[in-house]
């Protein structure tokens, strides 16, 4: 009767685990102001912090997500778990903006080896034929850091201070660690067998499509929604809470893919993802001018949140399909290729929006995503 408990838990700890993952990545540019004020800084000085975040997880997804494949996934679950604990907890009691970098470095680390443990878990503990449902569970965690977690944080933020929305995160990851110690697989992925290396992952048929166009996908996302408010803000002339409805609206649609992700199965990932791509691609050439008017940005992120999911539920289920013996490390490689796209989208799309405008933002998505519909196109009949 204990066991079973424990064993209905994992779901829910998955989903905490990701999550976790999402409202840190989400939940300091909202408090930028009065994280910099309470460590006497300068906000882009903060923002190092967020840099450190990223270029520590796309390190340790390169190069430390290869243990997935080698040590029991309760082991890997629960000292990741753990480790991002320490980051938050750190991250609240920083002194100085170098403290806070350095802590959100650490939670970063922790990170590049979670997201994917906690994706490989949920692939692997999916019944068969139920993968995109199961998994599409497992990634609503993002939709909640969305419209829950963010908000949250910032209300505390206002209300109390901003140190105890990451001590909140600290305590929430330690509890999750010792649910994943506790229900996680104990027996080693590849007991017995070849433990691929990253070069032999990428040359598996189909991986280095895959990787490309998950690359391309989340560049695409993130220097869009990077902006996206500055865009409703500019041509509508409304303030910042208004805008940040298109964020929420974008999180709904994200949970909504979520409980759509079912008759994917019955379709099939691989004939069905280039047309959830080509779908993607046009919704992106349709923001330039669904952007002017409000409602219609509000349709328009809805769906887009809706087409998201789906393009990165299926690009991390394929991958795993791909060669279930290396699916830690192709997991891996495709986190690291999301936190390139985290530093590289913003950069891009800024820059073509400075030089040009927000309708070749919306050009420029749409034409990134037709070429991952030719990377995918051929692998429908998967």
């Amino acid at each position: 009767m204990q066991s079973s408990l424990l064993e209905r838990l994992r779901l829910p700890a998955l989903v905490v685990g990701v999550f976790l993952i999402g409202a840190n990545s989400f939940v300091l540019g909202p408090i930028l102001g009065d994280v910099a004020r309470t460590l006497e800084a300068e906000p882009v000085a903060v923002t190092r912090a967020i840099s450190a975040f990223g270029a520590a997880a796309a390190f340790s997804a390169f190069f430390l997500s290869g243990l997935i494949d080698r040590y029991p996934m309760r082991a890997v679950l629960a000292a990741a778990a753990a480790l991002i604990a320490a980051g938050f907890a750190g991250s609240a009691a920083s002194p100085v903006w170098q403290a806070l970098a350095f802590f959100q470095g650490l939670a970063g680390l922790a990170t590049g080896v979670l997201l994917p443990a906690v994706y490989s878990q949920a692939v692997r503990s999916a019944p068969r034929g139920e993968g995109a449902r199961s998994f599409g569970i497992v990634l609503s965690g993002w939709s909640l850091s969305l419209i829950v977690g963010v908000p949250l944080s910032a209300m505390l933020s206002d209300v109390l201070d901003w140190r105890i929305a990451y001590g909140a995160l600290a305590a929430l990851a330690l509890l999750t660690s010792l649910v994943f110690a506790l229900t996680g697989d104990s027996e080693r992925p590849q007991a017995g067998g070849k433990v691929f290396s990253r070069r032999e992952a990428i040359s598996v048929p189909g991986v280095a499509s895959l990787l490309v166009a998950g690359l391309l996908f989340m560049t695409v996302f993130y220097g869009t929604y990077a902006l996206l408010g500055l865009r409703i803000r500019e041509t509508l002339g409304i303030g910042a809470a208004a805008a940040s409805l298109a964020v929420m609206a974008y999180g709904f649609g994200f949970g909504v893919g979520g409980a759509m992700a079912r008759h994917v199965d019955r379709v099939g990932p691989a004939r069905l993802f280039p047309f959830l791509l080509a779908g993607s691609g046009l919704l992106y050439l349709l923001l330039y001018p669904a952007t002017e008017a409000y409602w219609t940005s509000l349709a328009v992120t809805f769906l887009l949140g809706i087409f998201n999911h789906f393009g990165l539920n299926l690009t991390v289920l394929l991958l795993a399909e791909r060669k279930p013996a290396a699916r830690g490390t192709l997991i891996g490689l495709n986190t690291t290729a999301t936190y390139i796209a985290v530093f590289f989208g913003p950069l891009l799309m800024s820059t073509v929006y400075a030089g040009i405008g927000f309708g070749a933002v919306s050009l420029c998505g749409g034409a990134l995503l037709a070429v991952c519909v030719g990377l995918m196109w051929r692998l429908r009949r998967a």
